[in-house]
């Protein structure tokens, strides 16, 4: 009696780990369905007086939502990590110890910027596999090494939106491209100490 009971105890525990495995396996298939990672490469440059570019490298982790087909998702929640370097090309005048005066052309002045974004996949083209989408980065934290642009400071926030397509390359692998029609950072102070650096760029990277 002793063993039958053991033996019926044995087995109950084995259902109950195996149901509890189950459970965990489906949270895991849901979270492999929807979870992607992109890496980008980016380059800016500036419509206004700071004549300056910006060389920029991207990772983002992705939460695919709403899935209208298997292959098409209404929208993605995204947060990342960028780092650029910002080569300004602005002639500027300065003094040596001596007096004398120097012309500095150019700089490279190297950031990071943490962003939290969404896309809007709005029309798909099922036959090529490709996807038009909208794309917002509407407040992410930018930090440059030093006060950027000159009377400014070095933590800013950021605003990016733009368009793009994201097309497969095989059932695992996409690739995208983006134009981002406007980015701006500054740092919500008054003018006089609020220099904003506006800039259009070109993205392109991949999703896995």
């Amino acid at each position: 009696m002793r063993k039958v009971n053991f033996l019926l105890l044995f087995v109950i525990l084995i259902l109950s780990n195996a149901a509890a495995q189950e459970g965990k396996m489906e949270n895991e298939t849901w979270f492999k369905k929807h979870f992607d990672q992109r890496i980008s490469l980016g380059f800016y440059d500036s419509f206004g007086d700071e004549k300056a570019n910006i060389l920029q490298a991207g990772y983002d982790a992705v939460l695919n939502l709403f899935n209208i087909t298997p292959s098409w998702y209404l929208m993605d929640f995204s947060l990342g990590l960028d780092v650029f370097f910002v080569r300004d090309q602005i002639n500027k005048e300065s003094k040596d110890n001596f007096g004398h005066i120097r012309h500095t052309e150019n700089r490279l002045i190297p950031g990071f910027e943490l962003n939290w974004g969404f896309r809007l996949y709005l029309i798909p083209v099922p036959k090529i596999k490709t996807s038009i989408f909208f794309e917002g980065q509407l407040i992410t934290l930018v930090v440059y090494a030093k006060p950027y642009p000159d009377t400014g400071t070095r933590v800013n926030v950021g605003t990016h939106i733009g368009f793009g397509f994201k097309f497969a390359i095989n059932e695992t692998l996409n690739a995208y491209t983006t134009i981002r029609i406007f980015s701006h950072t500054s740092n919500g102070q008054a003018e006089e100490t609020n220099p904003a650096l506006d800039m259009v760029g070109l993205i392109v990277g991949l999703q896995f």
